[in-house]
């Protein structure tokens, strides 16, 4: 009787772990973000580059879709604060400012969203003397970080980033095609 008692202990203890396991992957299921991240950063560099309005209108409309869908309060202001600037011509730090609120709002929905940080904190921040230090932390981490990817493409553009050296008139389209890179 002894050890029928030991082994129906043990049964129903492991029956007690694949319970709680099931129902923690409920909860993350359920608390995980269903919004459209990947989507609204390449939308975001697309329209970045559009020229044709035809194509500027489509990807003005589906941004504001994504933008919805997202349900975030920081991602849906800085989308309003982008729709200021849209009907003529937003800045490049425009676009930088909308991937960085989606990535800092989604962080932990986006792997590479502490590489994805530092590397906008470096084009933010470059050749701006009031920021030096966060600017060299932000530096010398997204080097490594983009080290720990293993991405050979993402390594030369990142290689061509710090070449430029903040003044080569092509550093934003570099910035622009390592996020989407790292993102993919």
């Amino acid at each position: 009787m002894a050890v029928s008692r030991g082994v129906g202990g043990i049964i129903a203890s492991v029956v007690g772990i694949i319970i709680i396991l099931a129902a923690v992957l409920v909860i993350a299921k359920v608390m995980g973000s269903d919004a459209p991240i990947k989507p609204l950063i390449y939308k975001s560099i697309e329209l970045r580059d559009a020229t044709d309005p035809l194509n500027k209108a489509d990807l003005i409309t589906s941004l504001d879709n994504l933008v919805v869908q997202a349900k975030n309060d920081e991602v849906t202001n800085q989308w309003d604060r982008m729709m200021q600037c849209l009907a003529t011509s937003c800045p490049d730090e425009a676009f930088l400012d909308m991937v960085l609120v989606t990535v800092a709002a989604f962080e932990m929905d986006i792997p590479e969203s502490a590489v994805l940080i530092n590397i906008i904190a470096t084009a933010k921040y470059w050749n701006d003397s009031e920021h030096l230090l966060d600017f060299s932390k932000a530096l010398s981490i997204a080097n490594e970080q983009v080290d720990d990817l293993e991405s050979r493409k993402a390594r030369k553009i990142w290689d061509n980033i710090v070449e430029c050296n903040g003044t080569c008139p092509e550093k934003n389209d570099l910035y622009f095609d390592l996020i989407k890179n790292i993102v993919q």
